[in-house]
């Protein structure tokens, strides 16, 4: 018997159109929880949110040497490789996670540079008193 769909062997994220899974639950096995455990976006600090960045960028490439990129990683360069669509997922998981749409607060996208520097921008829109 020959195909790609479910139990011919074929790689299950590339037969997977969905997405990446909704985060509001408990994270994937593996997946680390944000570092202060409240869940964010309250007490959301730089940290908790380049964990749940990682946490997030690993499960939607199913690549799991994201979740140990350091901040100074290009999102779009060689080490995280996002493309376009991934892209658009991850601004969407930030808007849906945090309240933040970036790329309607920062029209040049240079907050989408490093790992670094998208956090340093989102945990500046979601702290109190942080907005623009």
């Amino acid at each position: 018997m020959t195909g790609s769909g479910p139990g011919t062997g074929a790689h299950p994220a590339r037969n997977d159109t969905s997405g990446p899974r909704p985060t509001s639950g408990p994270q994937p096995a593996g997946r680390p929880e944000p570092a202060d455990g409240t869940g964010l976006p309250g007490g959301a600090d730089v940290a908790s949110i380049t964990d749940y960045l990682r946490a997030f960028l690993a499960a939607a490439t199913g690549r799991d040497e994201l979740l140990h990129i350091p901040p100074a990683a290009a999102l779009f360069g060689t080490a995280v490789g996002l493309d376009s669509l991934t892209g658009t997922l991850l601004l969407r998981e930030i808007q849906r996670r945090f309240g933040v749409d970036v790329a309607d607060e920062d029209l040049n996208l240079d907050s989408l540079a490093t790992l670094g520097t998208l956090t340093a921008f989102v945990a500046r829109r979601v702290s109190p008193g942080g907005g623009p």
